[in-house]
């Protein structure tokens, strides 16, 4: 005999088993891919957010041929630590790794800090200022310093600041100030640098969204007894002379730079800077498709 209840309820108004909470919590959501080029490439290190543990942003790596999961690590257990940055509110990339090291921004307090892949507890580096926001990584080749986004909201009342910095990978006890490197615009993003010490970085300022206009930069850096001290022959390469939308940029190996841009036609496709300075089509005709999505 079937003794189960039926009840009838209005339109909308059933209650289901089934909470939000619930059909949340099994769903872990994975970003930012990144792989430690300089230790091993075979490496693959990413963030999952767990809505079961509050959307709390964790590290975890393991091999790019383990099927099996038997060389997954998660680097940071405690619920603690949280690998989500604030800046320009809705966050940005907040970790990158480079000959086994991990440099990240915590949520909780916004702070930098150092991780030892192979293990030991996170340290706290840079200027340990909780008004001091920061994402986008960059590790120099030597590990002796990392370039990043610094959001800067010391003045009550004003708005926030944004440049290029450079923060010494060293443990401290004490604070160490940033390194300024560029100001001037409204926000900076996504630094990368070369193997022969050049940088890349985008800007833009209001009122324009990064996926209206933004200038791409090329530069290099002044290093002295291991950190940076400035820029050198800083140029616009991309979006000075024309409004256009540009991303993603990288170096290759031999030092070329590549970028994202949507001046053909309005889609992000992949462009390069060529040997005379002029911006070269990587593809052998524009495509009407999306190679990047908005940072």
């Amino acid at each position: 005999m079937n003794t189960t209840e039926q009840i009838e309820s209005p339109y909308g108004s059933w209650k289901s088993p089934f909470t939000a909470e619930l059909v949340a919590s099994a769903s872990a959501s994975v970003s930012c891919v990144r792989v430690d080029r300089a230790t091993n490439p075979s490496r693959v290190y990413w963030l999952e957010a767990r809505p079961s543990e509050g959307g709390r942003r964790t590290l975890l790596s393991k091999l790019v041929d383990d099927y099996s999961d038997a060389t997954l690590v998660e680097h940071l257990p405690d619920p603690k630590w949280n690998v989500r940055t604030a800046v320009h509110e809705y966050g940005g990339s907040a970790y990158a790794v480079h000959n086994g090291t991990v440099v990240f921004a915590n949520w909780g307090d916004q702070g930098v800090y150092l991780l030892d892949t192979q293990g030991g507890e996170p340290k706290r580096i840079g200027s340990m200022n909780e008004k001091l926001r920061y994402a986008s990584f960059a590790i120099h080749e030597s590990g002796s310093f990392a370039v990043c986004v610094c959001e800067d909201h010391t003045e009550p009342g004003a708005e926030a600041t944004t440049t290029l910095v450079a923060i010494a990978l060293a443990e401290s006890e004490e604070a160490r100030p940033d390194i300024l490197l560029y100001s001037g615009s409204s926000f900076v993003s996504s630094p990368a640098m070369s193997f022969n010490d050049e940088i890349a970085f985008f800007t833009w300022n209001h009122p324009d969204m990064n996926w209206d206009a933004t200038t791409l930069w090329r530069a290099h850096l002044r290093v002295d007894s291991g950190l940076p001290t400035g820029l050198e022959r800083l140029r616009a390469v991309a979006g000075h002379a024309e409004r256009e939308s540009v991303y993603q940029p990288r170096f290759d190996s031999e030092g070329t730079l590549h970028f994202i841009s949507d001046r053909a036609g309005g889609f992000w496709n992949p462009y390069h800077e060529g040997a005379n300075g002029q911006v070269v089509q990587s593809l052998a005709a524009p495509m009407e498709a999306e190679f990047a999505s908005p940072e």
